[in-house]
Parts: C-alpha cells; sequence; structure tokens
C-alpha cells in the first residue's frame, strides 16, 4: 500500500516538474550589430505583455514565457526587429545600422515625410518628455528643449499665459505669436484681452488659449521654425508653426491598455524683494496712528503717508493701527507678505483608455485638474475629455479618423498682477507698513459695516489684501471644443485623396467685482464680459506618386489642395460702474444693481481666407531631395469695401523651395558617420491685416444727461492696404554619428519682413488721428544648433546629454519716410497710469535691434557715472534707450541617466544678455520697503542715512517727535562747481521721505514722474534649474499584486534654482497690454513659484 503510494507520489511529482521545466523553458538569444559584435543595453520588448528585458554585457538575454511570444528588438542608431519566438528558441539576431533621421516626422498640414528629406529645420519632442514635470500651462514644458524657441513664462496665477517666439519678432503690429496646429486643425491661441488695469501696466491674464491641450494627451510636438517649414501655412505662418499630435489608441499590440496618471505639486515663491525690517511706515522718520486718513497733519501723525520712511522699530512706544489708540512696541512684522502667501498647489489625474486591434483604434481620455493659488482664494478647475477613433475600410484603401477634445475650465479668481490699486495684491505689498502683521489685517470690513466700508491700515491709498484677495474678485467659466475629422482614401496605387474638416470654439464668460470701498472704485463696480470664438479650416489634399514602391533614379510626388478658412468673433462687455445697493448678498454684484446706468459694448468681426497650395518633391538616388511648394491666399480682411475686390490688395502667393543633400552617400566617409546632410532653403510667408481694418467701430462712452454717447475710431486705413511679407533664407547642417550615439544639427538663417502694417499720425485736420498703412522693414539673422550625445549605453546603466543653444538679431532695418525721427512707438505708453512725465515706451528705432526700451536717462561724466545738481541726479531733456529686451543667445542642457529601474534627468535653461526693466524694484526703494543691498546700478541701501526720530506724546497725547540722526546721503558720482566744472559730489541730501524730495525717489523716479528708464534696468541674463525628475520603475515589484504592465513612481521639481543679477524679481517676465505681450518691461509682478511633487504613473 504504501509502495503503491510512493510509485503514485514519484509519478506525480515527475510529471509536475516537467510541466515546471516546460513552463520555464526561456526564449534566449543573442543581439550581435552587422560587424558580429555582441550589442550590450538593446531593447528586447515583448509585444503581448508591455514588458522586456535589456541585453547583457555580451549580447544576450533570456524570457520566461509558456508559450509563443512577439518580441520587438531595437537598439540606439539600429532598425528594430519584430519577430515571433517559441519557447526553447535561441535565437541569433543581427541589427543593421540605420541613419537617424530616417525616421519619419510631421510637417505642414499633417504630412508625413523621411526627416533625410527635408530641406528645413523642423525640431520635434516627445509627449513623455512634455508630461515628465506637469505645467497648467503647457507651452512652458518646451522652455530650453528647442533650439530657436523663446519661451517666457509667467507667474500671474494659476491661468497664467507664456509668451512663445520663434527666430525673433516679425511684425511691429506686437504679435509675434506662432499659429498652433492640433492635429492637423489650426486653432486659436489669442489673449482675448482687451484693456488694461485701472492704472494700466497688465491686464488680468486668464491664459493664453492653447495652453489647455492637456500633457498627458500629447503624443509629439513638431515646431516648424522657419518659413520654409511653414509656407504651406501661407498668410498666418510668419511667426512659424506648433504642430501638436495628440494619442490616438494606436498601440505596437492589439488590445486594451488603461492608463492612470496622477502627479501633485506644491510650490512656493522663488524669488521674494529683500525687504528691509528696520524703519516703519511714515514720512521724514515720523509716524503716529490717528485714524489712518492723516497723509502729513498738523501734528505729522503720517498715518498715510503710504510709505515707510517712519521711525525706527526698535520696540519704542508708538500708536499703531489695531493699538485701540494706546503707545505699543515699534517692531518689525518681517514675514507680513510671505504669511500672506498660501501655498500653491496643483494636482493633476488622467484616466485613459486605449484599444487597438487590426482594422481599428481608440482612445478615450479624462483630465482633471486642481490649482490652488499662491495668493489666496485663487484658482483653476479643469476637466478636459479627449476622444480619439479611427478605422481602416475596404480592405485598408479607405482610413478615417476623428479626434475630439472638450475642456471646461473655471476659476473664481483670477489674480491681478498689474499696478491696480483695486484689484492687484502685489501693489499693496509696495506701500506695505513694515509693522503691521498680516493676520490683523484678516478682519477686513469695519465692524458694523460689512459691505460698505473695508478697515485697513490707512484709508487714502492702499486696499486690505485681503479684502481684494476676497472681494474684488475676477471670475471666468470656458467652454473649448476642438474637434477635426479626416478621411483619407486610396483612388489606386498612385492616387490618394484626403479630406479633413475642423472646428475650434470657445465660448467664456468673465465676472469682475469691485465691492464698495475699494481705493479707485469706491461705490464698487461690476462687470460682464461674454467672449466666443468660432474657427473652421476644410481642407482637400490630391497625392500622386506616379510610381510607388520602385526605386528610379528620380522620384516624383507631387500633392495638390485647398483650404477654406472662415472666423467668427463676438466680444461682449457690460459694465456696471458704481454699485447703488452696498451690502454682501448674492444680488449686490448684478448689471441691475446700477446707480448710474451700464455700459454696453459689443464687438463682431468675421474674417475667411481661401487658399489653394500645392507641392512638388523630387528624389533622386535617395541622396538628393528637392521640395517646391506654392500657396496663394484670398483674405477677406484686405477687401476694402470703398473700392471693391477689383480694387483691392487681397490676393498673395507665397513661393518655397528647399532641399538637402546626403553627402554621406556622395562621397566615402568614415564609417563612424552615418548620416551627413546639407540643407538649404528659400520662402515666402505672409501676416495678414486684423479684420476690419477698413471700417469705423463706435465705443460707448457715460451718457450725456440722458442721452447716449459713443466715440468712433479715430484710424483710417491705407486704401491699399496690403499684407506683411517675409522672405527668408536658410542653410543647415545635420549630422549623425557612432551608430546613432551622437547627433549634431546647425542652422543659419536670414529673414526680412517688409510691407509692416503699422499706425501713423496724421494732420488732426483729416479728422483722424493716425492711418493704419504699410511700411518699415524688420531683418531677423539667428544661428541654431544642438548637439545629442547617448554617451553610456548598457545593460545596466545609460546617460545621453543633450544642448540647445539659440541666437537672433532682429534689427529695424527701416521705417517709413514719414517717420523723420527713425522711431516708432510699438507701445507709446507702457505705464498709463502714471501721471505727468515722459512716459516709458517700447520703441522700434531704424538700424537697432528690435524692442528699444525708452524713457529719460542720467546725465553722466566722461566716465558714465551720473552728474547731480543739489545732490540729486540729473536726467536728461529727451528719452535715451536702456537697450533691447532681446537676449544675445538662449541655452539649454538636458541630462537623462537610467541605472536598472532608477532614473534621473535635469534641464537647465536661460538666457545671457536682453534687458528688463523693473517697475516693482523702482517703487519698492521709493518707498522704502526693501534694503536695496542687491541693486547692480546703485551702491546705496535705504537704511542708512535716513532721518530718525524718536516718538514720545504730550498730554493731549499728540506726538512729540526729537531728532536722533538728521541722516542724509550723498549720490555716487559729479556735481558742477562753481566754474562749472564736473567734480566728485559731496551734497548731502535726504535719503527718501517727506514731500519725495529724497535721493531714492529722485534716482528711480524722477519724483513721482517714473520715467527715468535707466535707474531700473538690468541685465536680463539668468540660468534656472527648470526641471528636475527621479524616478524609479516599479514594475517587477507591482506586476503581480497590481497586475500592471508597468508603473513608475517620480519625484519631480521645477524652477529650482535661480541664478541671476536682477533685484527683487525674477527676470523671466513681461507685461501684457491690451493684449499683446510685452517684453522688456515688469510690473508689480506675481513671484514665480518652485515647485516639488511626486507624479504616478501606471498602466494595466
Amino acid at each position: 500500500m504504501q509502495y503503491v503510494f510512493m510509485r503514485k507520489l514519484y509519478t506525480f511529482l515527475s510529471l509536475l516538474f516537467s510541466l515546471t521545466a516546460l513552463a520555464q523553458n526561456p526564449v534566449k538569444g543573442t543581439v550581435l550589430d552587422d560587424q558580429g559584435l555582441p550589442l550590450p543595453g538593446a531593447t528586447v520588448y515583448v509585444l503581448e505583455t508591455n514588458q522586456g528585458v535589456i541585453t547583457d554585457f555580451d549580447g544576450l538575454f533570456s524570457i520566461e514565457t509558456e508559450s509563443k511570444i512577439t518580441i520587438q528588438i531595437s537598439f540606439v542608431g539600429y532598425v528594430s526587429q519584430t519577430l515571433s519566438a517559441n519557447p526553447g528558441d535561441d535565437l541569433s539576431i543581427v541589427l543593421q545600422p540605420s541613419n537617424q533621421l530616417d525616421e519619419v516626422v510631421i510637417t505642414a498640414l499633417g504630412i508625413e515625410r523621411e526627416e533625410k528629406a527635408l530641406g528645413y529645420s523642423v525640431q520635434g519632442i516627445k509627449g513623455s518628455e512634455v508630461a515628465k514635470v506637469k505645467t497648467p500651462n503647457v507651452i512652458n514644458a518646451l522652455a530650453g528643449k528647442i533650439s530657436g524657441v523663446n519661451i517666457t513664462g509667467s507667474s500671474a496665477g494659476p491661468a497664467a499665459s507664456a509668451n512663445i517666439t520663434i527666430r525673433g519678432a516679425t511684425s511691429l503690429m506686437g504679435n509675434n505669436q506662432p499659429l498652433f496646429v492640433v492635429n492637423g486643425m489650426p486653432i486659436t491661441n489669442d489673449l482675448y484681452s482687451f484693456d488694461d488695469g485701472l492704472n494700466g501696466s497688465s491686464t488680468i491674464d486668464f491664459g493664453n488659449a492653447a495652453q489647455l491641450v492637456n500633457a498627458d494627451d500629447i503624443e509629439n510636438i513638431s515646431v516648424l521654425k522657419g518659413p520654409a517649414a511653414s509656407a504651406l501655412y501661407g498668410a498666418r505662418a510668419a511667426n512659424g508653426v506648433i504642430l501638436i499630435e495628440t494619442k490616438s489608441g494606436k498601440m505596437r499590440n492589439q488590445g486594451t491598455r488603461v492608463e492612470l496618471n496622477t502627479g501633485v505639486q506644491i510650490a512656493n515663491p522663488l524669488k521674494l524683494p529683500n525687504y528691509q525690517n528696520t524703519y516703519g511706515s511714515g514720512g521724514g522718520g515720523k509716524y503716529s496712528y490717528l485714524n489712518g486718513s492723516t497723509y502729513i497733519g498738523a501734528n505729522e501723525n503720517y498715518d498715510a503717508y503710504g510709505e515707510n520712511w517712519g521711525p525706527e522699530m526698535n520696540g519704542q512706544l508708538i500708536k499703531q493701527f489695531n493699538s485701540n489708540g494706546e503707545a505699543v512696541p515699534f517692531t518689525p512684522a518681517p514675514d507680513n507678505v510671505r504669511n500672506f502667501y498660501e501655498t500653491a498647489i496643483n494636482h493633476t489625474t488622467n484616466v485613459a483608455i486605449n484599444s487597438s486591434d487590426e482594422d481599428s483604434f481608440g482612445r478615450f481620455s479624462y483630465t482633471r485638474l486642481d490649482n490652488l493659488g499662491l495668493i489666496p482664494n485663487t484658482g483653476l478647475e479643469r476637466n478636459t475629455f479627449q476622444t480619439s477613433f479611427g478605422k481602416s475600410l475596404m480592405d485598408g484603401r479607405l482610413n478615417v479618423q476623428a479626434n475630439t477634445m472638450f475642456v471646461r475650465s473655471t476659476s473664481d479668481n483670477i489674480p491681478n498682477s498689474g499696478y491696480d490699486e483695486s484689484s492687484s495684491v502685489m501693489y499693496g505689498w509696495l506701500w506695505l507698513p513694515r509693522q503691521v502683521e498680516i493676520n490683523d489685517l484678516r478682519d477686513y470690513w469695519q465692524p458694523g459695516l460689512e459691505g460698505i466700508q473695508q478697515r485697513y491700515a490707512e484709508n487714502l491709498w492702499v486696499n486690505n489684501p485681503w479684502f481684494i484677495a476676497y472681494e474684488n474678485t475676477n471670475a471666468f467659466q470656458s467652454n473649448r471644443l476642438i474637434s477635426n475629422f479626416q478621411a483619407s482614401f486610396d483612388i489606386n496605387d498612385k492616387l490618394n485623396f484626403r479630406a479633413r474638416y475642423g472646428v475650434d470654439y470657445v465660448d467664456e464668460q468673465r465676472q469682475y467685482r469691485r465691492a464698495p470701498s475699494t481705493k479707485g472704485v469706491l461705490n464698487g463696480s461690476y462687470r460682464e464680459d461674454e467672449i466666443s470664438f468660432r474657427e473652421s479650416n476644410a481642407e482637400a489634399l490630391l497625392s500622386f506618386n506616379p510610381t510607388p514602391g520602385e526605386e528610379n533614379l528620380i522620384d516624383v510626388d507631387v500633392k495638390l489642395g485647398a483650404n477654406f478658412m472662415s472666423q467668427q468673433a463676438n466680444f461682449g462687455i457690460a459694465n456696471n460702474p458704481q454699485l447703488q445697493i452696498f451690502g454682501t448678498g448674492p444680488s449686490i454684484y448684478t448689471l441691475t444693481n446700477s446707480r448710474a446706468g451700464v455700459l454696453v459694448e459689443s464687438q463682431k468681426t468675421e474674417a475667411k481666407i481661401n487658399s489653394v497650395f500645392g507641392l512638388m518633391s523630387l528624389d533622386y538616388k535617395n541622396t538628393v531631395y528637392l521640395d517646391l511648394t506654392y500657396r496663394n491666399d484670398w483674405s477677406s480682411t484686405l477687401v476694402n469695401p470703398i473700392a471693391g475686390r477689383s480694387g483691392s490688395s487681397f490676393s498673395f502667393g507665397y513661393p518655397s523651395a528647399s532641399s538637402s543633400v546626403l553627402l554621406d552617400q556622395v562621397f566615402d566617409m568614415p564609417k563612424q558617420i552615418d548620416l551627413f546632410k546639407l540643407r538649404a532653403s528659400y520662402a515666402e510667408v505672409g501676416n495678414g491685416a486684423p479684420p476690419y481694418s477698413f471700417g469705423n467701430t463706435f465705443t460707448p462712452q457715460p451718457s450725456y444727461g440722458t442721452s447716449p454717447a459713443f466715440t468712433t475710431t479715430r484710424t483710417i486705413s491705407d486704401p491699399d492696404l496690403k499684407n506683411e511679407r517675409t522672405t527668408a533664407t536658410e542653410f543647415g547642417l545635420d549630422i549623425s554619428a557612432f551608430a546613432g550615439k551622437v547627433s549634431f544639427s546647425a542652422t543659419y538663417y536670414q529673414m526680412n519682413s517688409f510691407d509692416q502694417i503699422i499706425s501713423l499720425p496724421v494732420a488732426k485736420s483729416s479728422g483722424f488721428d493716425y492711418t493704419l498703412t504699410n511700411g518699415g522693414e524688420i531683418s531677423n539673422k539667428g544661428i541654431e544648433a544642438s548637439i545629442d550625445y547617448n554617451y553610456i549605453q548598457t545593460k545596466d546603466f545609460s546617460a545621453l546629454t543633450r544642448l540647445n543653444f539659440g541666437r537672433n538679431r532682429s534689427v529695424v532695418e527701416s521705417l517709413p519716410d514719414v517717420i523723420e525721427s527713425g522711431k516708432y512707438s510699438i507701445i507709446a505708453d507702457v505705464f498709463p497710469g502714471d501721471e505727468g512725465g515722459s512716459d516709458l515706451e517700447l520703441v522700434a528705432e531704424e538700424g537697432q535691434l528690435l524692442g528699444q526700451l525708452y524713457g529719460l536717462g542720467f546725465q553722466r561724466g566722461p566716465d558714465g557715472r551720473i552728474i547731480h545738481e543739489n545732490g540729486l541726479p540729473l536726467l536728461t531733456d529727451e528719452k535715451v534707450s536702456a537697450g533691447s529686451f532681446q537676449p544675445d543667445f538662449r541655452l539649454g542642457w538636458y541630462n537623462e541617466f537610467q541605472y536598472k529601474n532608477l532614473g534621473l534627468s535635469f534641464l537647465f535653461d536661460g538666457q545671457v544678455g536682453g534687458k528688463i526693466y523693473s517697475r516693482s524694484h523702482a517703487l519698492y526703494a521709493t518707498g522704502g520697503a526693501i534694503v536695496n543691498d542687491d541693486d547692480p546700478n546703485l551702491p546705496l541701501t535705504t537704511t542708512e542715512g535716513r532721518t530718525v526720530y524718536s516718538v514720545s506724546y504730550d498730554v493731549d497725547g499728540d506726538p512729540q517727535y526729537t531728532l536722533v540722526d538728521a541722516g542724509g546721503v550723498v549720490g555716487p558720482g559729479w556735481k558742477y562747481d562753481d566754474s562749472g566744472n564736473l567734480v566728485e559730489n559731496d551734497v548731502v541730501v535726504p535719503a527718501g521721505g517727506a514731500g519725495y524730495v529724497g535721493y531714492f525717489y529722485n534716482y528711480y523716479g524722477n519724483g513721482f514722474n517714473r520715467d527715468n528708464i535707466e535707474a531700473a534696468t538690468y541685465d536680463a541674463s539668468y540660468l534656472k534649474l527648470r526641471e528636475l525628475s527621479i524616478s524609479y520603475d516599479l514594475t517587477n515589484a507591482l506586476s503581480d499584486t497590481w497586475g500592471v504592465s508597468s508603473a513608475t513612481l517620480s519625484l519631480v521639481g521645477r524652477n529650482l534654482l535661480l541664478f541671476s543679477d536682477v533685484p527683487t524679481i525674477d527676470p523671466e517676465t513681461y507685461s501684457i497690454r491690451n493684449g499683446i505681450f510685452v517684453n522688456g518691461f515688469e510690473s508689480t509682478s506675481i513671484p514665480s513659484l518652485r515647485s516639488f511633487g511626486l507624479n504616478l504613473n501606471l498602466t494595466f
């Protein structure tokens, strides 16, 4: 009995062992190069499981499997192979070298081309790189990663825009943003900002329209840099093109895959002003709180003086705000500004379902973004739904695909970063008393006067920051639909017809609340904006290849097409400038609660462009390539309604020619050279006029008695107005070597943009102020270079580095003869809220770099030092330039390392040169709020040479001041002696305060005029640790327990370090005026953010 049992047990174990051995019979193999040498670090990927292994030092690999599998073998610089394998197979796999530029890239109109055939520069980035360190504005993720592409981020709240230019500026109209194309269809990237803040400087930044494309939905981004690359887009291509392709659901293996990507980042200010904590509010060393409304007063209380030139905060007993009339210790609140800010939080979760089979594919993606801003009660919520579907029909001859993206964005409050006392917290920091604790201001309504009168440390100039954050809000709700459909039909093996139709639709509402007692809007106000925009594009493309699949001496490919673009925009504004009833109820902020009537403004525009285009591609022995294109546009915005079509210039043609030569195929080169390519191109593109350039519009004004009042446009257009035009030549070199481990690309280009559309003054007798006409020329010359080096590739460790470099010089070659001064004001008054003075300007000056920063300057001696009169700086009589905002060059340096399951990547980027005017620093210094020990232009601090008084009180409770130190400073530089000779300045003057006669007020602001450009203009060079990612592959750890096919956990950071000599602010900034980015000028910007976070990426 026992014997039988043991025999059965032995038989069972033997069978089990044999089955186990069979189940664990691996697929083995060796991966070799074309010379028979092993390839360590090659990837062997199992398509059925989405898992893989890496070959060891001898090129060996082993995969455990129970059944037949499909494996894909790949290695940098070699052609990938896909083959089937059975358990027990021992394979020998030889990979053949490939030219890196054999890759297929997406070019204009969504046409796929081999990169080696291109005669112009196209640089791309994978969606995985964009999504690695996420930002609410996906455009910011391109910074430092593509040569020749300049991206200036902003910290102006959760929806902040990004200013992007490619190869410089081509237009004096101010809008130099590239065209954005998503899945082959153009979309709008407008700002939709109609006016300035109350006192100018910057509009509230609701974000540029292209930012909402979700990073987790992006497959790749291609940048068409020059006119040759973008010429097929004609009149819309002068500033380059950004092509975004979203994920479609196509997969290498059939089946269904679920992706979960979630991440959270917390952020705090990257840089804050160096506030001084020695002296408190007041003027001339004096301060004592009376009622918060005494500017100076009979007893010199200075409790509403609004600046920090008061007594020393040394604990002396002084009556203060919130001390109930008692004299209490006068001490600093060093962290009052920092303690107001909240920790910003950005949380993003994306869930996507991908499905693919033999003849169809699809993807559904949902993304939720929640952003809490740095400023309390600010934030952003965004829900993104993205779908893609594709189907192959008629045995593959007909292929259809549809893509739809719907985005719902909302915010209860977008902060204002402009110089606007009514709604900008940043304005208040300029004058915030350094002794006031921020939490003492949290109760921002006067007791018993809720909804009627705010409570603050002074009552004349500044609003309570908590009051602004919670009452004076700027809300919006936006719906965005981007949808397109494409059908491609193979008529035969030589002819293909493709039809596409796409729609971009924007529907947005905005509400602006200003509570009663707001400085600047004492009766409160309420305004509603309605924005709708629709663009549709219908396109047809016929492709002809007479010898498909054949190798000919010359291969020819011809494409002919047409596009019909239509835009409709509707902008409505309803403004209730004064509230009738005050309070805190929901009915207070309505259009019906009006004291003086509602001002209504509406603008409707429509524009159309009809186009035909063609492309001929010639290929000589796969060695010499030539592309010829032509596009003709008929633009409705250039049809003069008076002259009619026959008398208008509205038809324009745009040709291009580009060629590339593979010298490695022509000449014998060292075997280490994989590809050596020369390329050259010439192209012409345009930039259209705004809609209704020839018509008059009317703007409502406050009623005249009981009659409505309007003003008309003060601009008349040239009846012969035509498109701006740009011609461009480009020469480039692409090299790939050492089996693709090293690649180098360099480009030199020159562009000339002429027939500029500009606004010029005309005689008042004409009845108009300006005429819109053509004139002037801008040239852009530049160099771009990039190098990639995969310098380590082993089984356990890999490393690569990538360097991007770009230098561009935009020069104003000429201006119309009528501009006798040789200077044209792009922005005539950058900060219109400043009274008097000469105004600061952004100027195009003939023969100079575009974008000169103009204002009054200092009179200087022969050594460049400032000349003084009566101890104060002397200013020039005429405006001078402090330089251009254009940097000398920009660069980005990316590195990536992988050791087994641990990954590390980081990106540094920045710029050298360029100028930035910091209005923040100038005003902080004039108000005595900062130390000023970091200004490279002025070796004086605001804490030295102050007039110091001690404070006591008489029997009536009135302040008594005793002089402790008369103080005074001596400005470094020259003065004139009695004989008119320059000698060293030795005149002592007050540092600041007391009637605005001090040195700092005159140095930085020319008194109250604030028209001195030189004092606060700085070298805008900076370097940032832009991105950092530390990742760990958890696939092996979680595959059995969670059932995942891939899992990665990442620690990420953005804007972690800043190196710059610019004081007070991050130099990566700009202003916005009437919907136009203004480079080189900064005003009361919100601090940029340093962020840290965690990302988790799972695939099932």
